[in-house]
């Protein structure tokens, strides 16, 4: 990361650290091998599809890698079509001339989480507070007006961990992975960047825009804020298909990512990016800290990438956020994309308290539970129809509409979810339902006790329940060709209504 003036603000920011060839001939490094095949990607389609034409266009381009590299030592990178290896200078030599090797790089070790620069000290949690970022994007008002909290949504968050243990966050992961160099199992957070964007994004008792919704975690940066780029894509790789399996619709509706490197050039994870894209995945990313002399990073700034900017109190720019416009191949893009609370953002914190930090950071998990409220409003929405409707309904700020510091504006979750609900049905959320218990079983597998499907199920049958006459016999009409399992919830659904009470 750059310093600057303004010092470093939690985020983002990559210092370029370029490791040094080992003067061993022997010597083994990992690299990342990208062929040239490139998968024929719709612009969306369907997550399972996507996931198995990924692999199988990287598997058919490793017999011949395996020709060269003997080392049993290799990952495949699908999400890339590449793929990770333990390799001597001398093999990558050989490597390098196979016809179906695009390129092969060191994986570099990077600084992508910055070090605090308005950390407060940590309070005791309060349950009855609601933190004044949640109130600014008037998420307490899309709860208890229109019922809608993120339930049945997952949410993929690559951070430096999270206390699974805190009070606002107990209960919320469905899946964790550690992707540093020394793995552990169960969820932790060494750093506490990864525990303060979880609590924006799902933290109960109003810590979170999105309290009802489940998180898949990977752990990918240390205590440092580093990782290096093989690890990073591998976790952006699992986030992707959690549970190893193709045919199973595991993945998240969305990945928050308060990350990113201050280059605005770095083509690294332009695939990866477009990857989630075109399985339906939202890629949310901070937009960056280096201030208004600097511009938005990388991957924020790709085409494909949501980048958020930081805003006040008061709603003026944050003094670190990023600015725009990103220039890829000749073409200018307004970047940002759309501004969220980022100074003096109050979350979790490693513990069980609640801290203050600053950043983008702090923005990013903001717009990441506003896209949890829309996908659980009206689940059937593009990504391109996600976007549109978060930024046509943002609070304009700056020069009258999208422009290169703000975007479109700061979000308005009430106004974005109410105009939502307005184009949407029911109908969507109750084939959502079934998706979820199908999620649900691949990362948990069946228990007596539904963390994910159940509460869903519940926010559909309330839902349900606030229906006219009208738009009950629009919901029959539309659910007669539905599955068992459909169909039987809304009978459910039908049976609660018609007795006048919600029950569990």
């Amino acid at each position: 990361m750059r310093n600057f003036c303004f010092g470093l603000v939690l985020v983002l920011f990559v210092s370029l650290v370029t490791p040094g060839m080992a003067a061993d001939p022997d010597a083994r490094s990992a690299y990342i091998v990208r062929f040239k095949a490139v998968a024929p990607l719709p612009e969306q389609g369907c997550h399972e599809a996507i996931v198995s034409l990924l692999q199988n266009t990287c598997k058919g381009n490793l017999p011949a890698l395996k020709t060269v590299y003997k080392n049993p030592n290799l990952i495949s990178l699908w999400i890339v079509n590449g793929a990770v290896i333990q390799a001597t200078t001398a093999e990558v030599k050989e490597i390098r001339k196979l016809s179906n090797v695009a390129s092969v790089k060191p994986s570099r070790y990077r600084i992508w989480v910055s070090p605090d620069i308005e950390r407060s000290a940590v309070t005791p949690f309060d349950p009855k507070s609601v933190q004044w970022s949640i109130q600014k994007v008037n998420a307490p008002e899309v709860w208890s007006d229109l019922k809608i909290d993120g339930t049945g949504i997952v949410v993929g968050h690559l951070d430096t961990g999270i206390d699974a243990e805190h009070p606002a966050l107990a209960g919320k992961v469905l899946a964790f992975r550690d992707f540093t160099a020394e793995p552990q199992t169960a969820p932790y957070d060494d750093q506490g960047h990864g525990t303060h964007t979880a609590g924006t994004i799902a933290g109960s008792d109003g810590v979170g825009v999105a309290p009802g919704v489940k998180l898949i975690v990977g752990k990918v940066f240390d205590k440092n804020g580093g990782a290096e780029d093989a690890p990073l894509l591998q976790a952006m790789q699992w986030v992707m298909d959690p549970d190893g399996v193709p045919e199973t619709n595991d993945g998240p509706r969305l990945v928050s990512n308060s990350w990113g490197s201050d280059t605005t050039t770095d083509r690294t994870f332009w695939d990866a990016v477009q990857a989630w894209v075109s399985a339906g995945i939202v890629p949310v990313f901070a937009a960056g800290n280096n201030g208004p002399s600097g511009k938005v990073g990388t991957p924020a700034g790709y085409p494909n990438a949501w980048a958020v900017a930081a805003t006040t109190k008061s709603d003026g720019l944050a003094y670190f956020s990023s600015v725009g416009p990103s220039v890829w191949d000749g073409i200018t893009l307004v970047k940002p994309d759309i501004a969220a609370p980022g100074q003096s953002v109050i979350s979790c914190a490693v513990g069980g308290g609640l801290v203050s930090n600053s950043g983008t950071s702090m923005a990013c998990p903001h717009v990441a539970g506003l896209v949890a409220l829309i996908r659980q409003a009206d689940p059937a929405l593009t990504i391109d129809q996600v976007r549109a409707v978060a930024e046509s309904t943002a609070v304009d700020l700056g020069n009258p509409g999208k422009d290169t510091k703000f975007g479109s504006g700061r979000f308005n979750a009430l106004a974005c979810i109410t105009k939502v609900l307005q184009g949407s049905s029911l109908h969507a959320s109750y084939q959502a339902y079934e998706s979820s218990l199908a999620t649900e079983r691949a990362l948990i597998g069946v228990q007596a006790f539904s963390p994910l499907a159940g509460p869903l199920a519940r926010s559909i049958i309330q839902r349900t329940c606030a229906l006219d006459e009208g738009e009950i016999r629009e919901l029959t009409d539309r659910l007669r060709t539905g599955s068992v399992t459909v169909k039987s919830l809304f009978r459910e659904a039908l049976r609660v209504r018609q007795a006048g009470v919600l029950n569990k």
